[in-house]
């Protein structure tokens, strides 16, 4: 009778102990487009009380509601679950930062140094960053286009939050294609989990790369480049960026008021830990989206067996 009763209590704890944490919380952390098929992945990540990222964790019953479209046309949506949880290998990580002068206007609280502090506030003891600026009239640190690196690959995160500071200024036009080109340079020979997270609040106007070859070199180096865009989206080439970020399997993502950064970067932190994929795949009046559309709606789904809900945001 007693072994019967033993052997039930471990079988009751080891079952327990199988079933995947529920989840407090999720968090949208950027998107990509597909245009020819006019659809929009939403990349994801479920999180403990605390805000750290789960690792594991079943996702289903993915659904799209309360969409609505820019120029008030018919919309609808088909969502379909992209990739469960996927867990990634350390991380090494380039934050670039945009130093050029419409920065004053755009950041003159410099929220953009609080946003890439807390990033490196959250690495890990495996993980390593590096930090960068760019514009057109700071020379860059020699071998570079574009970027001035003020600190190189290291975990100390004092060194780091010091290099932000450095960073953190405003000068020069836009050498933006230049500077993701610069980043691949330096990603390459790292290993593991390789990010470039580049931040810039307008569109190229002085690379010598284009967008295409940066975002080949980016591709064949095994790079992945997080867009994040603030300011007016008129100032910003969407397409662009939102191309790169497709093409290297990075992300995209943009706020209005530079006080929105720190979400933002927090967002594209937990897409580096682990997260999972949505895809919605919308008809406007019966086609794709064209450009320029803006579509918000939000998505349903469940995590672990709990529903969640989060709005989004995508420009085609």
């Amino acid at each position: 009778m007693k072994k019967t009763f033993w052997l039930l209590l471990l079988s009751l704890v080891s079952a327990c102990s199988s079933q995947n944490p529920i989840p407090s919380k999720v968090s949208l952390n950027g998107y990509v487009v597909n245009r020819s098929e006019g659809s929009a992945s939403f990349n994801l990540s479920a999180l403990d009380a605390n805000g750290a990222v789960l690792t594991v964790g079943r996702v289903e019953n993915p659904g799209v509601n309360n969409l609505k479209v820019s120029n008030s046309s018919s919309v609808v949506g088909t969502a379909t679950i992209c990739g469960q949880i996927s867990v990634q290998k350390a991380l090494n990580c380039l934050i670039t930062l945009d130093s050029t002068g419409s920065m004053d206007s755009t950041d003159p609280n410099q929220k953009r140094r609080d946003a890439a502090k807390a990033f490196v506030g959250r690495l890990t003891p495996d993980d390593q960053a590096a930090v960068a600026s760019f514009d057109a009239s700071t020379s860059p640190t020699s071998s570079y286009l574009a970027i001035r690196l003020w600190q190189n690959f290291t975990a100390d995160k004092d060194l780091l939050n010091a290099a932000i500071d450095q960073a953190t200024f405003a000068l020069g036009a836009t050498n933006l294609w230049d500077a993701v080109y610069d980043g691949v340079d330096l990603l390459r020979a790292k290993n593991g989990n390789r990010v470039q997270l580049v931040l810039t609040d307008g569109a190229d106007n002085s690379s010598i790369k284009s967008s295409s070859q940066a975002s080949d070199y980016a591709r064949a180096n095994g790079v992945k480049v997080y867009m994040v865009g603030l300011g007016d989206p008129s100032s910003l080439d969407f397409t662009r960026m939102q191309n790169v970020a497709a093409e290297t399997g990075g992300l995209f993502a943009a706020v209005n008021d530079a006080s929105g950064l720190q979400a933002l970067f927090d967002g594209m932190f937990n897409a580096t830990k682990a997260s999972f994929c949505i895809k919605v795949i919308f008809l406007v009046d019966g086609k794709p989206p064209t450009a320029g559309m803006r579509i918000t709606g939000t998505l349903a789904f469940q995590v672990s067996g709990k529903p969640f809900k989060t709005d989004f945001d995508v420009v085609f």
